[in-house]
C-alpha cells in the first residue's frame, strides 16, 4: 500500500496545494478514492495525485472540471433550492387534471390507552 498525497487547485492557473493524503495500492486506485473523498462536492477545479517521495504528478486526466453522470447536488442544502416552486407546478397540474384532493386532513385517531394515559 502506498501514500499518495493528494493535490488541488481551486481555480484555473492557481498553483498545486497539498489538501490530504490517502492509501492506496496504485494510480488507479488513488485516483477514484481521491476524487470519492476529496472532490465529490465540487471542492476544487481539477486535483491530482503525487505518491509520497515521487516527483511526478498525476493530473486528473479530463482537465473540465470534476464531475460526473450523477447529479449528487442532494448532498447539499443548496441542491433544495427551487424545490417549493416544483412542488407548486406539480399541484397546479395535479389540480388541472381534477387530482387534487381539497378536503382537510382527517384528525389523527388515537388508541385508547394513549387517550386514557
Amino acid at each position: 500500500m502506498h501514500v499518495w498525497d493528494v493535490l488541488a487547485r481551486r481555480r484555473e492557473g492557481d498553483d498545486w496545494q497539498v489538501s490530504g493524503s490517502v492509501n492506496a495500492p496504485d494510480l488507479e486506485m488513488a485516483m477514484l478514492l481521491v476524487r470519492e473523498t476529496h472532490f465529490r462536492h465540487g471542492e476544487g477545479k481539477t486535483y491530482a495525485v503525487r505518491r509520497r517521495g515521487d516527483e511526478a504528478i498525476h493530473e486528473r486526466p479530463d482537465p473540465t472540471g470534476i464531475g460526473g453522470v450523477i447529479d449528487r447536488a442532494y448532498r447539499r442544502q443548496d441542491g433544495y433550492v427551487g424545490v417549493g416552486a416544483k412542488l407548486r407546478k406539480v399541484h397546479e397540474l395535479m389540480a388541472e387534471r381534477g387530482m387534487v384532493i381539497d378536503r382537510p386532513r382527517p384528525a389523527a385517531r388515537r388508541s385508547r390507552e394513549a387517550a386514557h394515559g
